[in-house]
């Protein structure tokens, strides 16, 4: 059984440590989010790179933060340069997902919770919130039953999966490698929605279709991943 371990980032990269204390510092929450929450609730190391961080910030007020950074002002994310670089997002909610990729709209001042609810799934949606950075000690937010469902070896969306599939038909395809990567098994209602919703995918750029395939190829066992998309 998968447990959270505290404290969770008792190695917690200093270029992300730097991150969460100067936002802290200025008055905003921040929280990690992402591949990091979830490989560390797996036992397993956080990744060298793809550190992402979410905060109550808005982004004007994230960027003249750090020196080195970057700013992708549609959707609000600041880029920090350092080793690693760590992407930080603001809170926010999307709607309207005309090409079943891009938002056409993005509301910032969310909760964090709302910045939960947006994302593909559940343990893709826990985040960290920490206590004691030094420590590496934190609390987590878990919202959707991410843990519950690591625990139980579950892909599940958040929430309505017919609403997730078809703001980012690309999501389809991401649920065959992670499935296969992880070993887990497909919720029953996501996957009659990736059955009923497949024939979107279609509608996918060719390039961003390679990137998932690509990275289906880096697992252990690949042919799990390839296996499911040929269901």
């Amino acid at each position: 059984m998968l447990r959270p371990r505290e404290p969770m980032f008792p190695d917690l990269p200093p270029a992300v440590a730097h991150v969460l204390r100067t936002l802290a510092d200025a008055g905003h929450e921040a929280a990690v989010v992402g591949g990091a929450v979830r490989a560390r609730l797996r036992d397993a190391h956080p990744p060298a790179t793809d550190w992402d961080v979410a905060t109550s910030a808005i982004p004007e007020a994230v960027a003249p933060l750090f020196a080195q950074a970057t700013w992708d002002n549609r959707f609000g994310t600041v880029t920090v340069a350092g080793d690693p670089a760590v992407q930080v997002t603001s809170y926010r909610t999307e709607r309207d997902y005309g090409d079943r990729r891009r938002p056409e709209e993005v509301r910032f001042g969310a909760s964090l919770a709302e910045d939960l609810s947006r994302r593909d799934f559940t343990m893709n949606a826990i985040a960290w919130i920490p206590v004691d950075i030094d420590a590496g000690q934190g609390r987590l937010i878990d919202p959707f039953g991410g843990i519950a469902d690591l625990d139980g070896g579950l892909l599940r969306a958040v929430g309505d999966p017919d609403e997730r599939f078809a703001e980012d038909a690309l999501r389809l395809v991401r649920a065959a490698r992670l499935a296969g990567r992880f070993d887990l098994d497909i919720e029953p209602a996501t996957e009659r929605a990736i059955i009923r919703l497949a024939g979107t995918a279609a509608g996918v750029s060719a390039e961003r279709v390679r990137d998932e395939v690509l990275r289906m190829l880096e697992a252990e066992a690949p042919s799990v991943s390839i296996s499911l998309l040929e269901r």
